[in-house]
């Protein structure tokens, strides 16, 4: 097993734990269930502590793959970008989970307002998992690169250059 494999197995967490749990706490919320509600909350404080893990694990993921055939560094640099962003996002709404879990203690107003913060950091944490995602597969798959980038790759593997705008 090398880092490259590690960052896979790691990267799928803070992803799948952030859309379940943005479902779970939706569903909560619709029935008025603290149970849902906590668990969702669990689920978003480790998406924010695997972030973390996958964050780290993709520097030395990037120090493998870098030289594969095909594997573009600027398409890394974008997945690595995104991935800080997300990461960020990641940790904040984990935070404002720890939070939540201690809602009892609060007055409804404060409740209603955090549970709110903690809605809107869930859906923006969703919608920047879903474009890391997005720019980590193309760092291999290139069918999902678009025309464009499967040319560039064509005329990169057979040593020709290519220039933008050109079909």
């Amino acid at each position: 097993m090398n880092a490259a494999h590690i960052h896979l197995m790691f990267n799928h967490v803070p992803v799948l734990a952030t859309y379940f749990s943005l479902v779970i706490l939706l569903w909560g919320l619709y029935r008025k269930n603290d149970s849902y509600i906590t668990v969702a909350l669990v689920g978003f404080i480790v998406a924010g502590i695997f972030s973390i893990v996958a964050v780290q694990s993709g520097s030395a993921a990037e120090e493998i793959v870098e030289d594969l055939a095909g594997v573009s560094e600027h398409i890394i640099h974008e997945h690595e970008e995104a991935a800080e962003g997300a990461q960020w996002i990641s940790i904040i709404l984990g935070l404002l989970a720890i939070g939540g879990l201690f809602m009892k203690k609060m007055s409804d107003t404060v409740k209603k307002y955090l549970l709110g913060a903690i809605v809107i950091f869930s859906f923006v944490s969703a919608g920047y998992m879903a474009y890391t995602a997005y720019e980590g597969g193309q760092i291999r798959h290139t069918e999902i690169r678009g025309q464009n980038a499967a040319q560039t790759n064509g005329a990169m593997e057979s040593g020709e250059e290519h220039e933008e705008g050109e079909d």
